[in-house]
């Protein structure tokens, strides 16, 4: 049996960087820091370097999820940057133009593609970035094993038809970026507020709890951890998402399922879909 692994290394609007691990594969998804040493510093946390990485997988062109400092790394070292096809241009406008190089660019689609040992399934969620907003399903087989992982860490909605997409999976990492309450005490203005609480905007405590209700009614198996993404400084704390989300699962009998959330400014633990000598 072999590892598969996720590990937050920063979560939320100061930026996203998440490694998953498979069989000698390394692959980042999004790589969202403002500078070169920062990423280089949250990979070391991890135990990595930049030649260990074999792709960086972009969810979308909000900068807090790709910066020009991960572009200048990835050609320095020849790690391919994966983009959905409909934000090529848009990500040489805002991104490859403010960086000094650039390194191999490649595109994927609504099909299912493999960086090494991973494969991975793209699909859309709504959000108000410029392009394509994607989550990703992340496969990894051993035998007659198959391992699932869901990420979306940035929509506005989990309405339906996105909800299949985390059905039976392993992990599930879903954004909880704001409690409704604090959103609506905040100093921020009015617009921003409402972006946030829009359905191309971000996903409450409540509404991730729900969301996660209905995956795990439809699910054979229930997953072996949530984590919970892109939690916001100012509207929410891990507290009072973790607990919210728990109180919502427990009222529907999945209390015994983990609930964690991811950390903003360092590394979350390591959380395994597949663990080798394990069943």
């Amino acid at each position: 049996m072999i590892s598969f692994s996720v590990r937050p290394l920063r979560s939320g609007s100061s930026g996203n960087l998440t490694l998953v691990e498979c069989a000698g594969t390394m692959l980042l998804v999004d790589a969202g820091l403002s500078s070169q040493r920062g990423l280089a510093l949250a990979l070391a946390e991890a135990g990595a370097t930049w030649d260990d990485i074999d792709a960086v997988l972009v969810s979308h062109l909000h900068g807090d999820h790709i910066h020009p400092s991960a572009v200048v790394c990835c050609a320095r070292h020849e790690v391919p940057i994966l983009l959905h096809e409909k934000n090529v241009r848009a990500f040489s406008r805002r991104i490859l133009s403010r960086s000094p190089v650039s390194g191999p660019i490649r595109c994927f689609g609504g099909d299912r593609f493999s960086v090494g040992s991973i494969e991975v399934l793209p699909f859309p969620v709504p959000h108000d970035a410029e392009g394509v907003t994607s989550g990703f399903l992340l496969l990894a087989r051993a035998g007659d094993r198959e391992a699932r992982v869901s990420i979306a860490t940035d929509l506005g909605t989990g309405g339906n038809g996105l909800y299949e997409r985390f059905v039976d999976s392993d992990l599930i990492l879903i954004e909880s970026n704001y409690d409704p309450v604090m959103i609506t005490k905040s100093r921020r203005n009015h617009v921003d507020r409402a972006r946030v609480d829009s359905d191309t905007g971000h996903l409450s405590n409540e509404q991730a709890g729900k969301f996660l209700v209905r995956v795990m009614q439809e699910s054979r198996k229930l997953p072996r951890a949530v984590v919970l993404c892109h939690l916001s400084a100012d509207h929410n704390t891990p507290a009072l998402a973790t607990g919210t989300v728990r109180a919502i699962l427990a009222r529907y009998g999945f209390a015994d399922v983990p609930v964690h959330a991811a950390r903003r400014d360092g590394p979350s633990p390591r959380f395994f879909a597949m663990e080798a000598g394990k069943r």
